[in-house]
């Protein structure tokens, strides 16, 4: 009898053990599941790289009427390009510096509405690329058409002034280009026209994104030409970001789409042939 009981004993024990190991196999588990959570969550955080540096090493020779101001880095994307400006007011860039990013403002000053422009040579298509070796300019701005993408990818550095600037995006637009060329010309806003440029650029916008802006803010838009829907009429993306508030950290945050973003998957599909109404 007492050999059947210590059978029965050391099988509930080893029963118990087992159970114990099951627990902590799966506590483990779990411990590591977090912690890559983490480190994931951590390396979607945008850091600042500054780029002061990178524009006193840059020097353009070809044309004393043009220098570097600045620097631009986007989230994500391969552009990270020395920002030009045209001393004599000319944004008729030559062939050779089309490869650069180009300040649309009126001095070489940070400003509370910084626009950027450049050139798209290589990625027109109704369905872009996200990244490719030929992308030298402004091609990779049309991956924000992507959901997928835009919800990655939040962050815009603007360095000037020998400071590196972080801006939050907050809207990502296709808008015709007569509607561009009527943004206000100059370089400070004041409120009222911040108002209305903020509306309008939420109002087109194919996201809408958890970011407060208001027109105390400092803004940035940087676009680029795109033949998404065709070549007429002739539309420009634009992607905007407002400036980090007094200690406001770099943060994640929502990203949903609105929609103006059903017209662009139907195209993105080829379901969309309607040009004209496509937005």
């Amino acid at each position: 009898m007492m050999k059947r009981k210590n059978k029965k004993s050391k099988y509930f024990y080893s029963l118990i053990g087992v159970f114990l190991l099951f627990i902590m196999i799966i506590g483990i588990v779990s411990s590591l599941g977090s912690i890559n959570k983490q480190s994931k969550k951590t390396k979607e955080l945008f850091t600042v790289e500054s780029r002061t540096k990178n524009i006193e090493e840059t020097v353009i020779t070809s044309d004393s009427s043009y220098r570097v101001i600045g620097w631009l880095r986007m989230e994500g994307t391969n552009i990270d390009y020395p920002v030009l400006y045209s001393t004599n007011r000319s944004f008729d860039f030559p062939v050779e510096l089309e490869s650069y990013v180009w300040s649309e403002n009126f001095d070489p000053n940070f400003h509370n509405m910084i626009n950027l422009m450049g050139h798209n040579i290589f990625n027109l298509s109704s369905t872009p690329k996200i990244h490719s070796e030929k992308f030298k300019r402004l091609e990779e701005l049309m991956a924000y058409v992507y959901y997928d993408f835009a919800k990655e990818n939040k962050y815009i550095q603007f360095t000037i002034d020998g400071k590196d600037y972080v801006y939050k995006i907050f809207a990502v637009d296709f808008i015709k280009n007569a509607d561009v060329t009527s943004f206000p010309a100059g370089d400070d806003y004041d409120e009222e026209e911040m108002k209305e440029q903020i509306s309008l650029l939420r109002k087109e916008s194919l996201y809408q994104y958890d970011v407060d802006v208001n027109e105390k803010d400092s803004l940035i838009s940087i676009y680029t030409c795109t033949r998404f829907f065709g070549t007429s009429p002739y539309y420009q993306v634009i992607v905007n970001g407002r400036l980090l508030r007094d200690n406001e950290e770099i943060t994640d945050y929502k990203v949903t789409t609105t929609k103006k973003y059903s017209k662009i998957e139907k195209k993105l599909k080829g379901d969309d042939n309607n040009e004209e109404d496509s937005l």
